[in-house]
């Protein structure tokens, strides 16, 4: 199997020489643009299209006395539980772990926050009573190292989540087929009178995705489901008064398809690349 990576580029225009260093002087209240761009690098799986439907982008500007934290170490062995998760009482969830760094093979264990536990990668299962379930994935590598990650499932219930910190970036209803970006950009936003200083994640909405798949000479069309239309990339990067800044969201397509049964469930597997 082969494998498709978009990769949507962040450029943030502003003009001094500090790159994602940080370098922002207290009380700074200076301002940037960001320009998003989309682009799609060759590919070699056999998929006809891949449409993805992108309606929202937005990202979140650190709190004022976190600016000087250390940003994350991506060589660190990390796991990703890929949630919030969403489904009514009773309803089957899959539970798509993933982790990076460390040493393979991994080995997985789930608590799903109802007394019940699974050790697969991917694990399914439901709840008997309505309730937001804190879900704990813990990866421990070959070596014995262990990576957690936390997320919730929201059972037969919605919670209103805190938009505090969040700014909007891309606010419009955009379909991009992964196979036609590719060797190409296009542009995919841009946002002028950003605040400069630290900024801790990138949110984006995915409402719709469906592939369609050369299968023996024949096009196939998937419907994928989506468990969250939300996708929260935790990374840190700086916007610097004066400065471009330039982030590049790699997104695997091949990772982020998983075949459930009769149907094929899409987590986007995205990697944050700075500079």
């Amino acid at each position: 199997m082969k494998k498709i990576i978009m990769s949507i580029s962040i450029i943030l225009m502003i003009g001094c020489t500090c790159f994602l260093s940080g370098c922002i002087q207290e009380g700074t209240v200076g301002t940037g643009t960001l320009r998003l761009l989309i682009t799609d690098k060759p590919a070699d799986l056999d998929i006809v299209y891949a449409r993805v439907n992108i309606s929202m982008i937005e990202i979140h500007k650190a709190d004022s006395n976190n600016d000087n934290e250390d940003d994350t170490n991506e060589e660190n062995f990390t796991a990703n539980a890929n949630g919030e998760y969403k489904a009514d009482i009773g309803e089957n969830i899959t539970f798509l772990g993933s982790a990076s760094g460390g040493d393979e093979p991994y080995t997985w264990s789930w608590d799903f926050g109802d007394g019940n536990t699974s050790n697969q990668q991917n694990a399914t299962h439901n709840y008997s009573t309505e309730g937001i379930y804190n879900v704990i994935l813990t990866v421990t590598d070959n070596l014995g190292a262990i990576a957690l990650d936390k997320t919730i499932a929201k059972i037969g219930q919605e919670e209103n989540e805190s938009d505090a910190g969040w700014q909007i970036i891309v606010n419009k209803s955009q379909i991009f087929d992964l196979i036609q970006l590719q060797n190409v950009s296009q542009l995919l936003g841009e946002k002028t009178n950003l605040t400069a200083g630290k900024y801790t994640q990138i949110r984006l909405t995915i409402t719709s995705a469906i592939i369609g798949l050369n299968i023996s000479g024949n096009t196939t069309e998937y419907t994928l489901d989506i468990p969250s239309e939300k996708i929260k990339l935790i990374n840190s990067f700086w916007i610097n008064e004066n400065e471009t800044t330039v982030l590049t969201l790699d997104f695997d397509i091949y990772k982020s398809i998983h075949k459930a049964g009769n149907k094929y469930i899409m987590k986007p597997t995205i990697k944050v690349i700075e500079g």
